[in-house]
C-alpha cells in the first residue's frame, strides 16, 4: 500500500476534517505560540502533521508484515474498507480510528475515499474484528526508559559537517572556535541535569523505534537552544542529530503529548 495519506486516499474538506478530528479527541494544544515557519494550516499543523507520520508509520509497517494476521495489527485493508488506529482517544477514553471506503469517484484515480473520524463503538466499525493496534514503536537496549547514568557520546564531527544541523544551531555561536567542545560540554551539563530532573528527557519515534531528545543549552541554561536525538545503544547513548525545538515537539507528539515544560511553553 502507499505509504503518503495522500496517495492512498481521495480527501474531501482535509482541513475540516482535522478541525472535526480536534473537537472529537481529548483536549491538547495544536499549534506553536510562534511558529517559526507559516503553514497553510494555522489552526491545527501539530495534528496535521501527526496524522500523517502515523499513517505513514502504520503504512509501512502493514508493508512489513509477512502474514495478514499481522498485517491487520496495523492496518484493516478488507474488502469495501479499510481503517487504522490514529493513537487519539476521545474524551470517554475511546480509540479514534481514521477510516475509509472504496473510492467511487470517476475523477480519482486513487482506491479509497477518506469518510472521517470516528470512535470505536462507531457503525462504520461494527464488522471489523479484530481493530487495528495502538500505534507503538520498539525500545531497543536493555532499559525501556531513559537512563541519565549512561554516557552520551556525541558525533560533533558529524553534526558540525552537516549544513542542516549547523543550522539549527544559534547564529552568534556558529563560528566560535570552541564550538566543538562547547556542543559536548553543553550535552555532558544536560545529561546531569537529566539525573536531578529526569522528565526532561522525553521519547520520541523514528523508524518504528523509540530514541529520545536531550535538551541542549548552548547560550542560557534556562532556556534550550536545541535538542539533540539520542539513539539507544549497548550501555550508552549516541548523539548524532541537532533538532529545532519545534521539531523535537512534533517528533515526540508521535509518541504522547509531551510535558516537558521545555517543549509545552512553545505551543497553545
Amino acid at each position: 500500500m502507499e505509504t503518503d495519506l495522500f496517495d492512498f486516499a481521495y480527501i474531501p474538506d482535509w482541513y475540516g476534517q482535522l478541525e472535526e478530528l480536534e473537537g472529537m479527541v481529548l483536549p491538547e494544544p495544536w499549534q506553536f505560540k510562534r511558529p517559526s515557519i507559516e503553514t497553510k494550516n494555522q489552526d491545527t499543523p501539530i495534528l496535521e502533521r501527526y496524522i500523517h507520520i502515523i499513517f505513514r508509520k502504520q503504512s509501512i509497517d502493514y508493508n512489513s508484515a509477512e502474514e495478514k494476521a499481522e498485517a491487520a495489527r496495523y492496518f484493516h485493508i478488507e474488502n469495501e474498507c479499510a481503517c487504522f488506529h490514529t493513537g487519539l482517544y476521545t474524551e470517554r477514553y475511546k480509540a479514534v480510528y481514521a477510516f475509509f471506503d472504496r473510492n467511487k469517484r470517476r475523477d480519482s484515480m486513487l482506491d479509497w475515499y477518506f469518510r472521517g473520524f470516528c470512535d470505536e463503538v462507531s457503525p462504520r466499525l461494527k464488522y471489523i474484528e479484530p481493530l487495528p493496534e495502538r500505534p507503538h514503536y520498539h525500545v531497543a537496549g536493555r532499559d525501556t526508559s531513559f537512563n541519565p547514568d549512561w554516557p552520551i557520546r556525541v558525533k560533533v564531527e558529524h553534526i558540525l559537517g552537516d549544513e542542516e544541523n549547523m543550522g539549527r544551531i544559534p547564529y552568534r555561536i556558529r563560528r566560535a572556535k570552541n564550538l566543538p567542545l562547547l556542543l559536548e560540554t553543553a550535552v555532558e551539563l544536560a545529561r546531569r541535569k537529566a539525573v536531578i530532573e529526569p522528565g526532561i528527557v522525553v521519547p520520541q519515534g523514528y523508524q518504528g523505534r523509540i530514541q529520545y531528545l536531550l535538551p541542549v543549552y548552548l547560550t542560557n541554561m534556562k532556556k534550550p537552544d536545541l535538542a539533540m536525538t539520542l539513539s539507544v545503544m549497548d550501555g550508552y547513548y549516541l548523539g548524532h542529530t541537532c533538532l529545532t525545538l519545534e521539531m523535537a515537539y512534533l517528533n515526540a507528539r508521535v509518541i504522547s503529548r509531551p510535558m516537558a515544560p521545555w517543549l509545552t511553553e512553545l505551543v497553545k
